[in-house]
């Protein structure tokens, strides 16, 4: 009688090893999966941040040129007998958006009060128009390595990026991924599987493209 005691006893013991077993198996692999599933939003959030902040810093050098542009066309020999000069449209509507939105950043209202400058002197202004379609050439060629450092600094995959001046909303337009590579923690039976996740981030609107004769929307691949 003892000894069936024991050997029962010894059966629930191993149930339980057994139960535990299970249950320990089941758990782990909710947790790796659950672990894969949230892997892939950062890594969809990661390429996010990296497209938009590319696309910001890519902002920077088409004002950048603007102001270049005007300054020329201010310097030109021509305003001598046409004064009609643009950085006073700039510092006026500057002082006006100061005004009207203080809770701006002065970066946002330089690069709306150049929107603003451009818009009413393009128009039928050829001699502008030259320099503002040289600056913006001037600033597509400088573009592409901007975004790519952004990119590389946030760990995104270059191969496959591509930059777009302008979208259908004339923003800048930056594509980039982020390689998603699932994680099996040492369970061999589970396959592996890698992604490349794209997301896209657009800039601010570039207000005055409108008014560029001949400027053609480019679409560059990194």
């Amino acid at each position: 009688m003892v000894r069936i005691l024991r050997h029962l006893q010894n059966e629930r013991g191993n149930m339980t090893i057994f139960t535990l077993t299970i249950y320990w198996f089941m758990f782990m692999l909710v947790f790796v999966a659950l672990f894969n599933f949230s892997t892939v939003f950062v890594d969809k959030e990661q390429a996010s941040n990296s497209a938009q902040q590319a696309s910001i810093a890519a902002v920077k050098d088409i004002y950048d040129e603007m102001i270049v542009a005007i300054m020329a066309y201010d310097a030109s020999i021509t305003r001598l007998k046409n004064p009609n000069f643009v950085w006073p449209r700039v510092e006026a509507a500057t002082s006006q958006l100061k005004a009207s939105h203080p809770d701006w950043a002065a970066s946002e209202i330089k690069y709306g009060a150049i929107d603003l400058a451009l818009n009413s002197a393009l128009p039928g202004n050829p001699e502008l128009q030259f320099y503002v379609y040289a600056g913006l050439q001037n600033a597509t060629s400088r573009i592409p390595g901007v975004v790519a450092k952004v990119l590389s600094d946030n760990k995104a995959t270059l191969t496959g990026s591509s930059v777009k001046l302008f979208n259908s909303d004339n923003r800048i337009e930056v594509t980039t991924s982020v390689k998603y590579e699932s994680e099996s923690m040492g369970f061999d039976f589970i396959p592996a599987y890698s992604e490349q996740i794209y997301q896209t981030g657009e800039s601010r609107r570039i207000g005055f493209i409108d008014e560029v004769s001949g400027w053609v929307n480019l679409h560059i691949p990194m």
